[in-house]
């Protein structure tokens, strides 16, 4: 097999990954986790700007 065929399939692979876990996460986890995930980081973001 050639290289740039199997480059290309090794790309296909991982976005095939990728969206599947994406999906997966989706579905799995909760929407409340993923908001205080979301207000750890902005909290964090402004801890940064207060120096």
């Amino acid at each position: 097999m050639k290289v740039p065929v199997r480059l290309g399939l090794y790309g296909a692979g991982l976005v095939l990954v990728f969206g599947v876990s994406a999906a997966v996460a989706g579905a799995v986890v909760p929407e409340e986790t993923v908001e205080s995930w979301t207000q750890q980081v902005q909290d964090i973001g402004q801890d940064d700007t207060d120096h």
